[in-house]
């Protein structure tokens, strides 16, 4: 079994690096389970949100109606209807405010779905300006 030299005449096998994971997993979901069960949830606190002070119906009779319509090719403007008649943001601030100049004013805004909303934003910017005008956005209710 020895050899001339005093060394041992086994095979010295190559050891290989096996390394069974399982006890650390198993240790893994114990811990995980640990911190589950024993940790408490927080509750986020209710946030303070305003009612709604619209949104109900409108009557439309007596309003004015201002629709605008999706460009129909890519690049072009959107065009914009009062009353039936096509006009341009300065004809539309000219006909309300001498609308608004014999009494307050009622416009109903209505928009296509593919306008742009910073259409929308101009259009309501410039309606705001004016004196003695209430505006509304009129939308189509999901069924």
């Amino acid at each position: 079994m020895f050899d001339e030299d005093g060394t041992s005449q086994r095979k010295k096998k190559k050891s290989e690096a096996e390394l069974d994971i399982t006890p650390m997993i198993d240790v893994t979901f114990l811990l995980l389970i640990f911190f589950m069960v024993t940790s408490t949830m927080q509750a986020i606190k209710d946030r303070d949100i305003p009612s709604a002070t619209s949104g109900g119906q409108v009557n439309t009779v007596g309003m004015l109606e201002l629709v605008v319509l999706a460009p129909t090719t890519r690049g072009a403007d959107c065009e914009m209807m009062l009353e039936g008649k096509t006009v341009t943001q300065d004809e539309i601030r000219a006909t309300v405010e001498q609308e608004a100049s014999t009494g307050e004013v009622e416009i109903m805004v209505m928009a296509e779905g593919q306008v742009p909303n910073g259409v929308v934003g101009e259009i309501e910017a410039l309606l705001g300006e004016i004196e003695d005008v209430t505006y509304h956005f009129g939308v189509q209710e999901k069924r």
